[in-house]
């Protein structure tokens, strides 16, 4: 006789990620070291603490087996950006106190007091810089949202524009995939004219003042300004100059060592989703 539907044999407590969560599109951008890394924010969720999940770098690379403060700093600040995960609370050194977070697809509070999950990753939208990139060339944002894998086959790097990916064959039976008219999408060199579509000059670089990844940063901490008046409270605890940052804001370029701390402490004052709505 049947003993029911299939179940995970944990023997213990366990973690669950919605099938809505991994079936969005913002989870389908995220890179690998993200997706460890919120299992890892996940595996810190005792039932209680949402909203209070003190996580700080050091912990976060013990706890996904790769110490890389800079590549796992920037991995929290992908979950933020895509909307997985809010900072609550920023560090207090004094106090020793790391930074605390919470999850959006996990409700917060107790009892009567709970408040549903905001699921802000839902709302995510790739754009033209959010690309992934595998072995040097971009992947179209429609190509994704049509369904077409991530890992799908990319064309060298060199200027394609408009070169369709060729259709693929499964893995697991032989059958060739219908062409899902996914193309790689244009180099930086291939726009008319050196003109991006939303009227951006041609960056030489991701190190260029005028790249639109910088250009985005820029934009959303004028807008946190605005709110809090002044940059030294935006700029508390990131390690980051004053006068790096007004010069930042002026239009010139920012030290990528300094970036991070940035998008984290923008995400503090001024949610990545609110930002993209106002923009």
């Amino acid at each position: 006789m049947g003993q029911g539907p299939q179940k995970p044999d944990h023997k213990g407590s366990f973690t669950m990620t919605p099938r809505k969560v991994t079936g969005s599109l913002a989870w389908r951008h995220l890179s690998f070291r993200a997706r460890a890394v919120l299992q890892a924010f996940q595996d810190r969720h005792n039932g209680f603490n949402n909203g209070e999940i003190g996580f700080g770098l050091k912990e976060i690379g013990s706890a996904i087996g790769s110490k890389g403060h800079g590549a796992n700093a920037k991995a929290v600040a992908e979950l933020i950006e895509k909307g997985f995960l809010e900072m609550t609370s920023d560090f207090d050194r004094a106090a020793s106190k790391v930074r605390q977070y919470r999850i959006t697809f996990i409700p917060t509070g107790r009892d009567r007091n709970l408040k549903p999950a905001t699921n802000e990753y839902l709302d995510w939208r790739p754009g033209p810089k959010d690309a992934r990139k595998f072995g040097g060339a971009n992947i179209a944002p429609s190509a994704t949202e049509s369904g077409a894998p991530l890992g799908a086959n990319t064309a060298p790097m060199k200027k394609v524009s408009g070169a369709n990916t060729a259709p693929r064959v499964t893995e697991s039976s032989g059958l060739a995939t219908p062409d899902l008219g996914a193309k790689t999408a244009p180099l930086i060199g291939n726009h008319p004219n050196g003109i991006f579509p939303d009227g951006i000059s041609t960056p030489t670089g991701p190190d260029h003042p005028n790249d639109p990844e910088l250009v985005e940063l820029r934009q959303w901490s004028r807008a946190v300004i605005k709110q809090v008046r002044f940059a030294r409270e935006l700029l508390a605890g990131t390690g980051i100059p004053e006068p790096t940052f007004s010069k930042f804001r002026s239009g010139k370029n920012l030290p990528s060592k300094y970036r991070d701390a940035l998008r984290c402490a923008c995400a503090r004052h001024l949610p990545y989703s609110e930002f993209r709505e106002a923009a």
